[in-house]
């Protein structure tokens, strides 16, 4: 199945089952599919459902480690919660308008009656309870309007929680491969030390030129001069680690400036199924949460002009002061039914349900456009993870016939069998390939890392 035709049906499944629902479910609505996705198939992929814990598959107790921490602490997660908290909360509000409102009421004064030409004092109580009865069903669709508010702020909070173990899983990747091309760096310079300083006998023995010497100090002030910028990357990266998780503790950070080698992703990768890849990322159950929401916002902006039939009660008591409230006070009451009919604010209402209905157009092209970006984003994270491990595999050959071409250039200058220049352009090279090779390293885990964001994992309940 191509690619685009892979995502259509992707696409129509998906939406048929969200869209086509029941109102009630259409959030939840599971969705049913028996392909397996064709993605990048130079790489293994398994079926199976990944798991939430991505990054473990870098197999790095570390960054294990200070992603679990960093998850309780960081403070776009904490500030992700409360407005979690915030809108469940206005959701459990909107719910209370189902319910009979009512309430008290006190009063007090005086008055005149002019006709008699007497005044004096009056107190009043009294209270009312009302019920609206939703004959049309337009407090439900504002509830579940709410609801379905809230929903897609939890799983706004979801997608940060993947977002911020992405974050996390990248900076880390990128430090340890400044560390290792560091560590690189180092052990090119001191083999370019010693060819200088081989190249200093030799000059003195009158075997080689000062112009030699020269070179060699050239190339060996060019190899140091790479570290000072890794080094400033490796503390710029510890430092963005200590700001994600809020604070890092002094073992982790010691532990973190320690010399490490780059995490392998696994050569094998589950990735589900193409349902499963839609309902698993935060952001399209969030953009399908929104979309039923803007959907039931229309449906109670349709009926906001029809006729609204409440159930009223209201008691009152009127006297000359609070003790006359009782038997000699004037006392009303009314039971029963009242409808309300904003019949002469139609235009109002058809303006408020056009705009209703273009915010639930709105969120249905957003909606869209994630599921499609869905299935784009998993074949470009796989193709590039499928690409990245290839270069690794070609920079680390290139990388041990270097090795060992620097050697015997370095053999054969020094028995005179080759120009200084053979030496020179050996330990370049391998100074190049080995920088390569940390790059290359650095990109696999990086593309791993966008794998696992692609699949909508790192985030749990």
């Amino acid at each position: 199945m191509g690619a685009i035709s892979r995502r259509t049906a992707v696409v129509g499944a998906l939406m048929a089952a969200s869209l086509g629902a029941p109102a009630a479910t259409q959030a939840a609505q599971p969705v049913v599919m028996a392909a397996t996705p064709e993605l990048a198939s130079s790489l293994p992929l398994d079926a199976a459902a990944p798991r939430t814990d991505w990054w473990a598959g870098l197999d790095d107790p570390l960054l294990d480690q200070i992603v679990v921490y960093a998850m309780g602490r960081n403070r776009d997660l904490r500030a992700a919660e409360a407005q979690v908290r915030q809108a469940r909360a206005s959701a459990k509000a909107e719910g209370w308008s189902l319910m009979p409102i009512g309430g008290l009421s006190a009063s007090g004064g005086r008055q005149r009656d002019a006709s008699l030409d007497q005044q004096g004092g009056f107190v009043g109580a009294g209270g009312d309870v009302s019920w609206e009865a939703d004959v049309f069903g337009r407090l439900r669709a504002n509830v579940r309007a709410a609801r379905l508010d809230a929903l897609s702020v939890e799983e706004a909070r979801r997608g940060a929680m993947s977002a911020i173990a992405s974050q996390i899983a990248s900076i880390y990747v990128e430090l340890r491969g400044a560390q290792t091309r560091l560590a690189a760096t180092n052990a090119n310079a001191e083999a370019q030390a010693a060819t200088l300083r081989l190249t200093e006998v030799l000059r003195d023995a009158g075997r080689s030129t000062p112009l030699d010497v020269m070179r060699a100090q050239a190339q060996l002030e060019s190899t140091r001069a790479a570290a000072p910028l890794l080094e400033a990357q490796i503390a710029e990266d510890i430092a963005a680690l200590d700001v994600l998780a809020a604070g890092l503790t002094p073992e982790m950070t010691a532990a973190l400036k320690a010399q490490s080698v780059v995490p392998e992703p696994p050569r094998q990768l589950a990735i589900g199924t193409p349902e499963g890849l839609l309902r698993r990322r935060p952001d399209i159950r969030e953009a399908e949460a929104r979309l039923a929401a803007a959907q039931a916002r229309a449906r109670a902006a349709k009926v906001d002009w029809w006729p609204r039939l409440s159930f009223v009660a209201q008691a009152s008591s009127l006297g000359p002061n609070i003790a006359s409230l009782g038997e000699n006070a004037a006392f009303s009451f009314l039971l029963g039914p009242r409808i309300d009919w904003p019949a002469l604010d139609f235009r109002r209402n058809a303006l408020r349900l056009e705009a209703a209905r273009a915010g639930a157009d709105v969120e249905y092209e957003r909606y869209e456009k994630l599921v499609l970006s869905g299935a784009r984003d998993l074949d470009a994270a796989l193709a590039n993870l499928a690409g990245a491990l290839q270069a690794e595999t070609s920079y680390t050959t290139a990388v041990e016939a270097a090795r060992r071409a620097a050697g015997i250039s370095r053999l054969r200058y020094r028995e005179g069998a080759d120009p200084f220049f053979a030496v020179l352009d050996a330990e370049r090279s391998l100074a190049g390939f080995e920088d390569s090779l940390a790059v290359a390293r650095t990109r696999s885990a990086l593309a791993y890392v966008r794998v696992g964001q692609a699949l909508g994992a790192g985030w749990s309940d």
